[in-house]
């Protein structure tokens, strides 16, 4: 008797002990964080993205080689994604007195696209410093961070820092430049020069106090370190950054900013200008902070251009400063790098140029601000088609991520693309929409509202100022800051090289084909071309020096790992 119920007891236990052991592991896996089926480091994405290549130069093998571009431009539409490209496009249609439709940007032209996959290595919906670092350096890496792999943990930038497009354009003596209309700092610029665990290292004062001995913001890396030290374009906003005082006469623009657009106010007491003229020694660098000294500056013996128009971010193409004194255009600073930039007999050039107030628009549910930036951004481009030959300049045009923008609604042909989508007789709602952001808040009724029963506790949309600048669309959820899209976004090529824009390919591939195309950095060995061109054949050894780069950047990526093993 007392032996059998010994055993029923046993047998309860065990079992309760592998009920446990089940509830254990169920909840352990719920809980565990994401583990990528891929190492998700830089030799995983370049050998990623060569095998890309490889297999699309396979197509047309005929042709392996035949693209080679002296120069490479790339323009980055920050968060223009296809909804804004459709959208952006009737727009300007509209501003032009048609009905919008029809409409077709510079780029639409474009002999090849494809589409990008813009998620980082962490978030399923990425951030512009994740994507700018995949498309610049040829690496996936986690949301916020800027030009490092962030598979090496608990070390120095340098120790994970990884080499971008500026720095092979460079390597093989090309000249190089950005512009954008945000802070020169921004994610999307910095990408081009920085190395940062954290995006927001703008300037020092972010900077936790224990690490500011360990790393420099992005600021002193662009004036003090390569690549962004051998610049010989740099455009945009970012005044306070640089610690520079502000310019008398300069005038103060309407601010629409969100929680998400965060200055950054030196505290150090360093002038970076200053700085940065002093590096140059020499008469041909220049610094300018508005429309009229940018166009009056005398570019045939420039060698270096540094601009600086805004306090913070460059204001909206809507409401900026027009005049003389005020804000410089991106098509406007876009001419005046590419004037700089071409040599007659140099070896060419890379330039990046972001439309960067798409992205802050659309956070801000205003989409009257963010397709003028997409409108201004296709003038950029048009402006430069107008100025170089494509027989030997690659110009891409892309995005970095889009946003949760829909356009939507049964709207008429030629309906205002910022009104309703819908008949006047049926109950209003805007052709422009969002999933979320602070346009939930502009449209909700407060509780003592005496509005029409069939709008419950919304305002009634059409009884809004809606032409007001700051008014902004409805959203579905309440959001200081609206968030970006994760769906793909298009890439439009033209250009030698340009071919290889084909299909749906993860976002780090757009460096590739820079690499491939400009016979620079990693892919230049696949390029049966590059020795065929005066101005890349003696390039040859620098190339060389790129790949040993990367491949020291790969070993330290590894021996950081194995000593953090042990």
């Amino acid at each position: 008797m007392h032996s059998s119920r010994a055993l029923n007891i046993w047998r309860r236990l065990v079992l309760s002990g592998v009920l446990c052991v089940l509830i254990c592991d169920i909840n352990r896996v719920t809980a565990a964080v994401f583990k990528s089926p891929n190492s998700d480091d830089a030799a995983f994405w370049h050998r990623h993205a060569e095998n890309n290549l490889k297999k699309i130069l396979s197509y047309d093998t005929h042709r392996r080689g035949a693209g080679v571009a002296k120069n490479v431009i790339i323009f980055v539409g920050d968060g223009m994604g296809v909804s804004s490209l459709s959208t952006g496009r009737i727009f300007k249609g509209q501003q032009a007195g048609r009905s919008g439709e029809e409409e077709t940007l510079s780029f639409d032209h474009f002999p090849n696209t494809g589409f990008s996959k813009t998620y980082n290595t962490d978030r399923q919906v990425p951030d512009s410093a994740g994507t700018a670092t995949a498309m610049f350096s040829g690496i996936k890496t986690k949301s916020g961070v800027i030009g490092v792999d962030f598979t090496v943990t608990e070390t120095t930038e340098e120790a994970a820092s990884v080499s971008n497009i500026m720095d092979w354009a460079q390597a093989v003596g090309k000249r190089t430049g950005i512009v954008t209309t945000t802070r020169i700092t921004h994610a999307t610029p910095a990408a081009a020069y920085a190395h940062s665990f954290n995006r927001n290292w703008e300037c020092e004062v972010k900077i936790p106090t224990n690490l500011r001995n360990r790393t420099k913001d992005i600021a002193r890396q662009l004036v003090e370190n390569a690549p962004g030290n051998k610049f010989n374009v740099i455009l945009g906003g970012g005044r306070s950054e640089f610690g520079v005082p502000i310019p008398e006469h300069s005038k103060e623009q309407l601010k629409i900013n969100g929680s998400m657009d965060k200055p950054c106010q030196r505290a150090d007491g360093r002038d970076l200008v200053k700085t940065w003229l002093e590096s140059k020694n020499d008469s041909s660098a220049a610094y300018v902070w508005n429309t009229s000294q940018l166009l009056d500056a005398e570019v045939d013996d420039l060698e270096y251009l540094l601009g600086l128009f805004a306090d913070e971010h460059m204001s909206y193409e809507t409401i900026r400063d027009k005049t003389s004194g005020g804000e410089p255009s991106l098509s406007d600073m876009t001419e005046k790098a590419i004037r700089v930039l071409k040599r007659k007999d140099s070896k060419g050039f890379v330039l990046m140029v972001e439309g960067g107030r798409i992205d802050h628009g659309h956070h801000q549910n205003i989409p009257r601000l963010a397709l003028a930036e997409v409108v201004e951004l296709d003038r950029a481009v048009e402006r430069a088609l107008g100025m170089v030959d494509l027989d030997e300049t690659l110009i891409i045009v892309t995005a970095d991520h889009s946003h949760v923008l829909t356009f939507n609604g049964y709207p008429d042909r030629g309906n205002d693309i910022l009104g309703f989508g819908n008949r006047p007789d049926k109950l209003p709602y805007e052709t422009i929409t969002y999933a979320n952001g602070p346009g939930f808040r502009t449209h909700r009724a407060n509780d003592s509202s005496d509005e029409p029963k069939r709008y419950d506790t919304w305002v009634p949309v059409e009884t809004m100022d809606r032409s007001a600048i700051e008014y902004r669309h409805i959203s579905t959820f309440p959001l200081d800051d609206e968030t970006h899209g994760g769906e793909d976004v298009a890439v439009f090529a033209a250009g030698p090289g340009s071919a290889l824009v084909r299909g749906t390919f993860e976002q780090n591939y757009i460096a590739y084909v820079m690499s491939y195309a400009g016979c620079m950095g990693p892919a230049r060995k696949l390029n049966e071309g590059c020795s065929r061109h005066w101005w890349s054949s003696s390039g040859a050894a620098s190339g060389s020096g790129v790949l040993g780069q990367l491949l020291i950047s790969i070993v330290s990526v590894a021996f950081a790992k194995l000593c953090h093993t042990l």
